[in-house]
């Protein structure tokens, strides 16, 4: 066979090994570095694999039963037959490294082999390459070659953004984006074919199956598409549009990104300014004065040379960008006369207006006539955002009507929840009441495309639709609260059930409690109270500011069921895969573990991340204010990072962590990335008893409550589980009379109401007006008492 590399191959009897699992650490590393750029060697990888799979597929027949009788037959007095517990669903050991020496009668299984896919385990998962082939003007095949779980797929799908350079526009207004479906040709093997516009000079793509929750990518980069020069350098267009889509995609390798753009383009100055806005601490103290000269010197001999002839808009708007971060602003005013007198109408013009116009301290009044005469020499989406906003907190109804239309007509710069943030201001001004509900409704009305150009490549279609039902809830919200306003109280509970229905968040469970009981139903007041309470996830704000004198504690009853729907709820979307836990970290210098060694018998949640500054601030700190909680459950938090990152970023998981949460493990070869299945720049991950994978996602708090319920299955922590996760105190007496949530007051409950007329017919009314699904599990609280 031949070699894409050197024309040296691995043995067959090392490959059978290593598909086995059973090679050793150094040999396997040594393996999976050669499988990168091998393609007959990882082919020969996925033939072991199925025809491993085709020979576990094949029945055992069964003994004929008078054989069993005649080899052993009943003795007199014999003792009663024993039934044995056969574990379900585990395989027999089979080595791999006896496949390929099987007699001729297997051989006839090879055809069928082709056909069949790979199973379900990630022995050498991860190991994946999308190659990209421009044969013509406008067309891009692209072939995937994977032995991945997605090897065995009948199908796959890849979501490709694409970047064409336009002489007006400094980003591109007109979504560059395309779903590819990829055909299987053999498994592990798939390949298809795009459409793309003229000019096309880079593209970023991601792979993922058909129901959009797997996704692969190239070790968290997304594979791309480069334009080149005859030289086979990469055009300076394409490596400025691969920066942007770094920097939004994996901010974590901007930085990265940007320095190979500077060895190739080192007189730029959109690439300097860029390392100086994604390199953090590049200009810091500790960085010392050199380092800020050098950048001087540099941006005087860009100045210099910019000079002497006619530089495009773009160039001239990053040497007002570099300047002002060195602190010339002699340099960045200069800059930004030049580009709003030779290039008004470009977006980069804009975008210096823009600028100027918000620093500026000009009355709101003075800044809307600004942003309009800036709109109408070019009308960017960053124009119209900030005029909506504007214009909302002068309460103009007229002058926040036309800059909505505007920032509806654009799609660029826009998602749902900013959408969300733009309608909450707009409520929030009883003169915008109309146009805030007008807006509502509109956004209602159209359904979110997990398809679409809304879902971020390296987001899965479940955490896109759970952020997209979030949205639709925080908006029913809204829409409940101006219903309120107008006395409307019925189509207000509606839209408050609704939001219930959609979110399941302990904020709108409080806001519709709020409503039930001022309208005179503290029973139902106390189930979605109960529901609030019973949330294990400790959240960095209250739900309930204190001293709101509406609130009731719920009783024991109800904190149960609550806790019940809770868990019915979790439980409905748990993963059970496999993990091999046999790879290997880094725990101290120059010590490994496995994986096995670090997590134990319990239940692990792992924080996974290219580098350590990836981690937002806010996760490190949901993480600390519920690691008593995962203590207590028997949950331990594990810190990975791929990349230590820069010296004062290596500590900041460390600082206030409890016993259930580690410092940093490392993971340079990407071993714990493969074996659970990552593919973003910071992902989490429950890894439950047994060593099987229970979440993978891009959630926080859900991947929390999930290590929680699953840290209290435990039996020993069952009486954890129905104290919702709180200790409680010595004395027999119960959480409900001892424990108070944060948002409860002393001396109320509802459970010695008496349950009056009216209360009955408030609630009664209040269970024929909501619109809930049959299938909402918190839809089977509402009792009446």
């Amino acid at each position: 066979m031949e070699s894409d590399t050197n024309g040296l191959h691995i043995d067959d009897r090392t490959l059978n090994r290593f598909a086995d699992g059973v090679l050793r650490q150094r040999s396997a590393a040594a393996v999976r570095l050669h499988l990168r750029s091998c393609s007959a060697c990882r082919r020969e990888v996925r033939i072991i694999r199925a025809l491993s799979d085709a020979i576990r597929a094949v029945p055992t027949p069964n003994p004929p039963d008078e054989l069993f009788h005649e080899l052993f037959p009943e003795e007199p007095g014999n003792a009663a037959v024993i039934p044995l517990a056969v574990p379900q669903g585990k395989q027999p050991a089979f080595s791999r490294g006896l496949v390929l020496s099987v007699g001729a009668g297997l051989l006839a299984l090879s055809a069928t082999v082709l056909a069949l896919t790979l199973g379900p385990e990630r022995a050498v998962a991860g190991f994946s390459t999308l190659r990209f082939n421009r044969e013509e003007p406008g067309a891009l095949t692209l072939r995937y070659e994977t032995i991945s779980p997605l090897a065995a797929a009948p199908g796959l799908r890849a979501r490709l953004r694409y970047w064409v350079p336009d002489s007006l526009r400094y980003t591109q207004t007109e979504p560059g984006y395309r779903v590819i479906e990829l055909s299987r040709e053999e498994p592990g093997v798939f390949s298809g074919a795009v459409a793309l516009p003229p000019g096309t000079v880079y593209a970023t793509a991601a792979v993922e199956n058909l129901d959009g929750n797997y996704i692969d990518s190239d070790f968290g980069r997304s594979w791309e598409y480069i334009e080149t020069d005859a030289q086979g350098r990469a055009t300076l267009d394409a490596r400025l549009y691969q920066v942007r889509a770094t920097a939004d995609l994996h901010p974590g390798r901007a930085v990265e990104v940007i320095e190979q753009a500077l060895s190739e383009y080192p007189e730029r100055p959109e690439l300097w300014a860029a390392l100086l806005l994604y390199g953090e601490g590049a200009m810091s103290e500790s960085s010392g004065e050199i380092p800020l000269r050098a950048h001087r010197k540099r941006l005087e001999r860009m100045d210099a040379a910019a000079r002497q002839r006619d530089p495009e808009a773009g160039e001239m708007y990053t040497l007002s960008l570099y300047a002002r971060f060195l602190g010339r602003e002699d340099l960045e005013a200069y800059w930004q006369r030049e580009l709003t007198a030779r290039h008004p109408r470009h977006e980069y013009a804009s975008q210096a207006r823009l600028e100027t116009i918000v620093l500026s301290s000009m009355s709101h009044a003075e800044k809307l006539d600004a942003l309009e005469r800036s709109w109408r020499l070019a009308p960017t989406p960053s124009v119209a955002q900030v005029g909506l906003h504007l214009s909302s907190a002068v309460a103009d109804p007229a002058l926040t009507g036309v800059w909505l239309e505007r920032y509806a007509s654009s799609p660029v710069l826009r998602d749902s929840r900013l959408d969300v943030e733009v309608t909450e201001r707009m409520a929030e001004e009883p003169a915008l009441g109309t146009i805030a509900e007008e807006w509502i409704l509109t956004q209602l009305s159209e359904r979110p495309d997990w398809l679409g150009t809304d879902r971020p490549l390296t987001g899965t279609r479940a955490n896109f639709e759970a952020e997209a039902a979030e949205s639709l809830a925080r908006l029913h919200v809204l829409l409940g609260r101006l219903r309120e306003a107008e006395g409307d109280r019925v189509a207000a509970l509606e839209a408050f059930e609704r939001a219930a229905e959609l979110g399941w968040n302990p904020r709108v469970f409080v806001e519709l409690a709020r409503f039930h009981a001022e309208a005179g139903s503290p029973t139902r007041a106390a189930q979605l109270l109960a529901l609030v309470q019973a949330d294990p996830v400790i959240p960095l704000e209250r739900y309930v500011p204190e001293g709101e004198d509406w609130v009731t504690a719920p009783t024991e009853a109800r904190l149960a069921a609550a806790r019940s729907a809770w868990r019915e709820r979790v439980a409905s979307s748990l993963l059970n895969e496999p993990v091999n836990r046999g790879v290997r970290l880094e725990v101290a210098p120059g010590e490994e573990k496995t994986l096995r060694e670090v997590t134990g018998s319990g239940v692990n949640l792992i924080v996974q991340s290219i580098r350590s500054s990836s981690i937002p601030s806010a996760s490190l700190d949901l993480l600390r204010a519920n690691a008593g909680n995962l203590e207590a459950a028997g949950a331990r938090t594990l810190l990975v990072t791929v990349e230590p990152g820069l010296p004062s970023e290596v500590h900041i998981a460390s600082v206030d962590r409890t016993d259930s949460m580690s410092p940093f493990y490392y993971d340079r070869r990407f071993e714990v990335w493969e074996a659970l299945g990552a593919w973003r720049d910071v992902q989490y991950f429950v890894v439950g008893r047994g060593g099987f994978l229970r979440y993978r996602g891009e959630d926080l708090t859900t991947a929390i409550r999930i290590a929680l319920m699953l840290g209290h299955d435990s039996p020993v922590l069952s009486r954890e589980l129905r104290t919702g996760g709180r200790r409680p105190r010595r004395g027999g007496r119960s959480s409900a009379t001892r424990t108070r949530a944060p948002w409860t007051r002393a001396g109320r409950s509802d459970s010695g109401s008496g349950a009056p007329a009216v209360v009955a017919r408030a609630l009664r009314w209040c269970k024929e007006s909501c619109v809930l699904s049959p299938s909402v599990p918190y839809n089977r609280l509402i009792v009446v008492e």
